[in-house]
């Protein structure tokens, strides 16, 4: 068996000494921007800094140009420890020596498809900007901060050519406000971080069963009794609108219907398809509650409310849910199944669909176009039947027949709709694969992507339960087969990385978004061949420290709620133990079903994050020593057991007589278990299959009662360890 291994393992090496000569390559192409830019070349060349660095605006910018350069040599400031003369930028400036010369050809307008181009040219006398807008402009700022470096003489600007737009024109993150509100600071410093990383729409999710998150003077019930207690104002909301305005960012405001409604029915509950006392939710999942799509009072209130939320949200796009309508609140309604059979509405998803196309009627009067999740397009019809057409090419019969073309779609169940999107004319914008909730590893979200055949990870998962076909999908991608033409494949807009906020509060938000959303920031800016994960996570780790510039607290809150959780400053090993643990993956600490609106989220678990490096780092030990079984990578490897030893004891003194620090406490335990086992067993030393077949059954064991969950988090480090015990 050991000699038929050798050309493998030979193989391996090989392989993997070309991955590595692939990825240094990458990394010296790419260097520390992310996102990487389309087109970019190096010359050599460093324009130092001093204070004397001053910008030069000319053509026809909009105003926002000049505050963003203004903040731009701020950052630029705080970077560098350099006292420039101003940070003010004005119009009237017009410096004889400018180190940086920003040059745009119009106004940009904060819209979908506006133009975020440009040009940066960096040489040791002086640095150009150009692009179409000041847009584009205020893109290539960000890859100006990035291309900071130092040395003895000081800090300079890496000299390079780059040409730069982006691969899609919708680049985008959802936030839920009705889940845990998340207040103006926080809402102010996403918009801050997405713009370091280039993304361009926040989609503002405002009322689900659990609240309605802004006022309403038309109906004031709505904030004074549905909102569950905060809510933003509209002024408040102007606000935000403007910020994000500022620096090139849509919002897009979401209001879901006629599911997904229980905190406007219990402001108003005579909209209501069954007549009961409506309260609103604290527990998360999809509930029953749904609006009366019969009564013409039901349309009369959404026109009125639709037409007050439209004229706060200048975008032209305003999402109206559809999603998760179980339907059963129809059919115990008897007046409403008597309007179906008398229309031809054989189904619930029929009469959603003539729901929408009343509410989709109401918008237009307001010059908006309509974003719905892809039930509102997708038929409702069984597993086989949807094969079957699939293969027949029949995409036709797989969607509604009068769902209008200007719809947009949002796929979060799967490929399936996305792919049937595209090819019934129907534009459209990839949420599944990029559901950052669900704690998956930045490599999964990375390799996701919008055009289907480009995609590595299009498996059915806790995201997706609407796999009818997408096995068949990934079967042909496989195969290198592919489906979408180049005018269907412009039909797919881009992608939305969406927060769902049942398990995230004000404390918890910045460390669930960030930084794993640069990567995918990163998937919807840069070329699709830009897929090196290994080089990603390099450029990650130094994406975050900037991210922390603009305000991100993923970082640092993670020291204060271990200080809280310890009661002591004394947290060094709790920090060393949460680098080897991840919450629960997808849906499972739903699972409990004991975590409400209203349950302490200050826990182990909200500490722990996807994918630490500490857990990378390991991972990518053990890895590198099953290709090759060196002595020095067995020496880290055992180092690191032996440390695990001590941590036992460490974590144990400090968890003592607290009961929230049991979880850590199990899983250091766990942790010196297995090291005890692997430093008393050392076949291991001669890589895999180098442990007898009952030692490996022993750690196989070890390992599957170390991987159990405690206090809602998994030891990540029993994933790569499994491949010891094979």
């Amino acid at each position: 068996m050991n000699r038929r291994q050798t050309p493998s393992r030979h193989r391996q090496t090989w392989a993997s000494s070309l991955l590595l000569l692939l990825s240094l390559a990458c990394a010296a192409q790419t260097n520390d921007l992310m996102p990487v830019p389309q087109k970019l070349s190096w010359n050599g060349e460093r324009h130092r800094l001093d204070n004397r660095f001053v910008i030069a605006i000319s053509g026809n910018p909009d105003a926002r140009i000049y505050s963003e350069a203004g903040r731009f040599i701020q950052r630029l400031a705080e970077r560098t420890g350099i006292f420039f003369k101003t940070w003010n930028v004005t119009p009237s400036d017009r410096p004889q020596n400018p180190g940086l010369r920003i040059r745009t050809e119009s106004k940009g307008v904060v819209q979908q498809g506006m133009d975020e181009s440009y040009r940066l040219e960096v040489r040791s006398g002086q640095v150009s900007l150009d692009a179409a807008t000041d847009i584009g402009a205020i893109r290539g700022l960000e890859t100006i901060l990035q291309l900071i470096a130092s040395d003895e003489k000081g800090y300079y600007l890496r000299g390079c050519h780059i040409e730069d737009r982006p691969r899609f024109p919708w680049r985008g993150l959802l936030i839920s406000q009705p889940y845990h509100f998340m207040p103006i600071d926080v809402v102010k410093r996403t918009l801050d971080a997405m713009a370091l990383v280039k993304m361009n729409v926040l989609h503002f999710y405002i009322s689900d069963d659990q609240g309605y998150t802004i006022e309403s003077k038309a109906y004031p019930k709505l904030h004074e009794k549905a909102s569950g207690g905060p809510f933003f104002t509209h002024d408040q909301v102007r606000e935000i609108i403007a910020y994000a305005a500022q620096r090139g960012i849509r919002i897009v405001p979401e209001l879901d219907l006629p599911g997904h409604c229980t905190a406007i029915l219990a402001a108003y509950p005579e909209l209501a398809s069954v007549k009961r006392d409506y309260v609103l939710q604290d527990h998360w999942g999809v509930f029953d509650p749904t609006m009366d799509p019969t009564r013409e009072e039901v349309y009369l209130f959404l026109d009125t409310l639709l037409t007050e939320v439209a004229s706060l949200f200048p975008d032209e796009y305003f999402h109206i849910g559809g999603d998760e309508n179980t339907g059963r609140d129809w059919k115990r309604n008897d007046s409403i199944q008597r309007f179906m059979k008398a229309k031809g509405l054989r189904s619930t998803v029929a009469l959603q669909n003539h729901f929408n196309r009343r509410v989709q009627a109401i918008l237009a009067k307001s010059g908006k176009k309509t974003i719905g999740w892809d039930e509102v397009l997708m038929q409702e019809i069984d597993d086989s039947t949807a094969k079957a057409r699939f293969h027949a090419g029949d995409f036709a019969s797989l969607v509604l027949t009068d769902v209008p073309k200007d719809m947009v779609i949002q796929s979060w169940r799967g490929m399936e709709a996305l792919l049937s999107s595209a090819k019934n004319g129907y534009r459209s914008i990839l949420s599944k694969g990029f559901y950052i909730d669900l704690m998956q590893s930045t490599a999964y979200h990375y390799l996701n992507d919008p055009i289907p055949f480009r995609n590595d990870v299009i498996i059915p998962d806790s995201e997706a339960n609407f796999n009818r076909f997408e096995s068949e999908i990934m079967r042909k991608v496989k195969s290198g087969e592919k489906l979408l033409g180049p005018a269907e494949e412009a039909l797919i807009l881009g992608g939305e990385a969406t927060m769902w906020t049942e398990h995230v509060t004000p404390e918890t938000f910045d460390s669930r978004v960030w930084p794993r959303t640069a990567a995918i920031a990163e998937r919807l800016w840069s070329p699709a061949d830009v897929r090196d994960v290994a080089d990603m996570y390099r450029r990650l780790d130094i994406v975050s420290i900037y991210l922390e510039s603009v305000g991100s607290t993923h970082v640092k809150n993670a020291g204060m709620m271990l200080r809280r959780i310890a009661g002591t400053s004394d947290i060094g090993p709790l920090q060393e133990l949460v680098g080897y643990l991840e919450p629960l993956k997808g849906y499972r600490r739903n699972a409990a079903d004991n975590f409400t609106k209203y349950a302490p989220y200050t826990q182990l678990v909200d500490v722990a994050v996807a994918d630490p490096k500490p857990l990378r780092s390991f991972a990518a030990t053990v890895d590198a020593f099953l290709r090759q079984p060196a002595p020095g990578r067995a020496n880290a490897i055992r180092t690191t057991l032996q440390r695990w030893q001590q941590l036992s004891s460490e974590v144990d003194r400090l968890g003592a007589g607290n009961p929230s620090l049991a979880p850590a406490r199990a899983h250091a335990a766990s942790l010196a278990e297995i090291a005890s086992y692997l430093l008393a067993h050392t076949g291991w030393h001669k890589g895999d299959r180098g442990l007898s077949a009952p030692e490996r059954k022993a750690l196989s064991d070890l390992l599957l009662e170390a991987g159990k969950q405690k206090g809602y988090c998994t030891l990540g480090v029993v994933e790569p360890l499994r491949q010891l015990a094979r």
